[in-house]
């Protein structure tokens, strides 16, 4: 009977394994006599799960198919571009590239190799995936980037657009963005972008998921546009932005070609700002009138005098506070100058990141403040060189996403 369940469970084991095999084995495309595996598309599946931070469950790897299989052929298609232009990029080239996409995310160096290794994925699959996307940035900059040309009729033409348009709200906009195309279901795709909105609103990094599924040329900068006036954009994303707060991810919007997923990161005036928009990270320091021999007067005025001259940075206060005891001493949050009282915000509005304010009286005690941040609102800028360079990374960006559909048009490319 132990012999027989052993052989049963081998059996059950060899048919498993065998299915493993094939699917990791299997063809998933052909990009001009390349092959693109299953196990290709399921380590960068999983890597992908990994750096966004989606659910590791068999619904999020259905929904991740499609949307990584264009993208593999993507890649495939830029390194045989650039192959043909023998344009390449070093290995150091690319572990910089992830030693900074480990700065940027606030990670440890070594971090990400650390996590590939207890996911079971190949380093060489995020080794790839920069490659191509360095390799791109290469091509972009010399057989792009270096056939425009920038007059200075544009640049005036810009700068009189923006005088036209002073006051008016531009947003700093990422997108991801997955076409739906004629050999796929649109239902399919929709889904996939719900669900996509749905990770990213449940805390998934947009940047990530950008810089992994979106088939726009923003996706190697993670998605990131730039700053954009409605005017700029197609209407249907336009319609969506003024009700975007920062930080706010969007519902799908379909356009003709496809499906977007924005993010507003920031918004500004166009040449305007507004002093009243300043936002502090404060924290007040309240010192009571005492009692007894203490209270009030002169002794009052120099315990604040001497708690505001003690204090050289941020860092102090968490023990100052400590030691102090009061319970109306503490940090307020992140305030808008304009909500604060005109006295309040006469003493905050020249202030700067560490600065700490002489003691205020306010009846019986002194007020002090520590400004931990200080964020002022931004205004576009009519520099004329900021200005070329805004017109040349547009352009670009343009003339890439034409380049990729022209190197696909020309490809020959079987999915299976």
């Amino acid at each position: 009977m132990l012999k027989s369940s052993l052989l049963a469970g081998m059996a059950v084991l060899v048919v498993l394994t065998t299915a493993l095999a094939q699917d990791v084995q299997k063809i998933v495309a052909i990009v001009n006599d390349e092959i693109i595996s299953g196990y290709d598309l399921n380590q960068r599946i999983t890597l992908t799960i990994l750096l966004s931070g989606f659910p590791d469950t068999q619904e999020t790897r259905k929904q991740l198919v499609n949307p990584t299989v264009a993208r593999l052929i993507d890649d495939r298609l830029k390194m045989q571009e650039a192959a043909r232009f023998n344009i390449a990029v070093s290995d150091e080239q690319v572990f910089e590239a992830i030693s900074f996409l480990e700065k940027n995310n606030g990670m440890e160096p070594g971090q990400i190799d650390r996590m590939l290794g207890q996911s079971n994925v190949d380093i060489e699959t995020i080794l790839a995936q920069v490659r191509a996307n360095l390799t791109w940035n290469r091509i972009i900059q010399e057989r792009i980037m270096t056939r425009i040309t920038i007059s200075d009729e544009e640049v005036e033409a810009v700068l009189k657009r923006l005088e036209n348009n002073k006051g008016k709200s531009e947003y700093l906009l990422s997108e991801i963005y997955l076409p739906v195309e004629s050999n796929t279901p649109e239902a399919e795709v929709r889904n996939a972008v719900a669900n996509l909105v749905s990770q990213l609103r449940s805390g998934a990094s947009f940047q990530r998921a950008a810089a992994q599924l979106s088939q726009s040329a923003t996706a190697a900068s993670g998605g990131s546009i730039g700053w954009v006036l409605e005017d700029e954009v197609p209407e249907e994303i336009a319609a969506v932005l003024p009700d975007l707060r920062p930080g706010q991810v969007s519902d799908p919007v379909r356009t003709i070609d496809g499906y977007y997923i924005l993010l507003v990161q920031q918004s500004r005036k166009i040449l305007d700002t507004d002093p009243n928009d300043v936002t502090l990270d404060i924290t007040q320091i309240i010192v009571p009138a005492g009692s007894g021999e203490n209270a009030g007067g002169e002794a009052q005025e120099k315990l604040a005098g001497a708690i505001s001259n003690f204090i050289d940075s941020c860092e102090q206060l968490p023990s100052l506070l400590t030691e102090l005891n009061s319970t109306e001493s503490g940090n307020i949050g992140r305030i808008r100058l304009g909500d604060m009282p005109e006295n309040i915000k006469a003493i905050l509005k020249d202030m700067e990141t560490g600065d700490v304010s002489e003691p205020y009286q306010d009846g019986e005690l002194y007020r002090i403040f520590v400004v931990c941040d200080r964020n002022d609102p931004q205004a576009r800028s009519n520099d004329p060189d900021e200005i070329r360079r805004e017109i040349l990374i547009r352009r670009a960006e343009n003339r890439a996403r034409g380049y990729l559909q022209d190197i696909h048009n020309a490809a020959t490319i079987e999915t299976r």
